[in-house]
């Protein structure tokens, strides 16, 4: 099976590149696990990847724009088993630019589709979608069942994005699945997302770091390891699509941690450290941007299909600090 991985120079990119090595096999079409034969590592910025070989996987990286359709092409060229498709314009950059959030989002995911449909056999897709499709008047709980009413164009972008895979999939085009994530934490520093000012509240005071916090000490944030979501993604990956129901896409159900509490937490790492402070410096714009996503997050179907969150933030810090030390 080639297995396709965009964006795989990011975070989740490269934790999910080191977990389909170490897996070294995905469920094929007819439910049996079929072996890797190759994968092939995506994004438009230069990055290291693991030596081919890897696992005893061929692994080859390609640099490149998805909004190029010559690009494109060279990821389908010899077929694609999987596409874990990560690649977006994130919030900030898709509210500053429209078009470019568009191209991005959209219209390089038409272009996408479009070679899938060029297949004799359909690929399965696993896309990361987003909180960010929720917003507005929001009950206390957000589930499958939240109607979506996205306050960004980003959020926008991803639910078009999680309608067209559900129609490609009911044509017969793609087999798709889509999986949103809540704020993934601990994310290493110099990505300018939302995401990274929730990371920071944890990251930088670890690291003997003051930090200033664009959000106010009561907010509440939903909130996820990358290991949960490589973990969901790969389960969702491996589901027979019996299993999946109605439904092609699912919230990753987090965990709810208000931003002091966040920092607060910190007090029980200071053996051999010293831990910087954090320093609450409220934003209007990113607060108003927090504000507007669910806070507690959850999907009962999700768990029943075995897609789980963290089981506590301290699980979170010790599984940063390890892969960190």
């Amino acid at each position: 099976m080639r297995v396709v991985v965009t964006g795989a120079a990011g975070f989740i990119g490269r934790h999910l590149t080191t977990a389909l090595i170490r897996q070294g096999q995905l469920m094929g079409p007819a439910g049996n696990p079929a072996p890797i034969s190759e994968l092939l590592l995506a994004d438009h910025v230069d990055f290291d990847a693991p030596p081919t070989g890897s696992g005893n996987i061929p692994i080859r990286k390609i640099i490149g724009d998805l909004r190029d359709a010559g690009f494109r092409q060279q990821l389908f060229a010899g077929g694609v088993g999987s596409l874990f498709h990560l690649a977006a314009s994130l919030t900030t950059a898709a509210e500053r630019d429209i078009q470019l959030g568009l191209e991005t989002n959209i219209l390089s995911l038409l272009g996408l589709l479009e070679l899938c449909r060029a297949q004799k056999t359909p690929p399965r897709i696993i896309f990361a979608s987003s909180i960010a499709t929720f917003g507005g008047d929001l009950p206390p709980m957000v589930d499958d069942d939240t109607p979506q009413n996205p306050q960004t164009s980003y959020g926008a972008h991803k639910v078009i994005a999680e309608q067209l895979l559900a129609d490609h999939s009911r044509h017969g085009v793609i087999d798709g699945r889509a999986l949103r994530l809540p704020i993934v934490v601990i994310r290493p520093a110099g990505n300018p997302s939302v995401s990274d000012q929730v990371a920071a509240i944890l990251r930088e005071p670890l690291a003997g770091h003051d930090v200033d916090c664009p959000f106010a000490p009561e907010s509440e944030l939903p909130i996820v390891s990358v290991q949960a979501v490589v973990n969901g993604f790969l389960v969702l990956h491996d589901l027979p699509t019996a299993d999946l129901g109605h439904r092609r896409a699912f919230n990753l159900p987090a965990l709810t941690m208000r931003a002091a509490a966040m920092a607060e937490s910190l007090s029980a790492y200071t053996d051999g450290r010293t831990l910087g402070r954090v320093h609450w410096k409220p934003d209007p714009v990113l607060q108003k941007i927090v504000a507007g996503w669910p806070t507690r997050f959850d999907s009962a179907t999700a768990r029943r299909l075995g897609i789980l969150p963290d089981a506590d933030l301290e699980t979170i810090i010790d599984a940063y600090l390890e892969n960190n030390a």
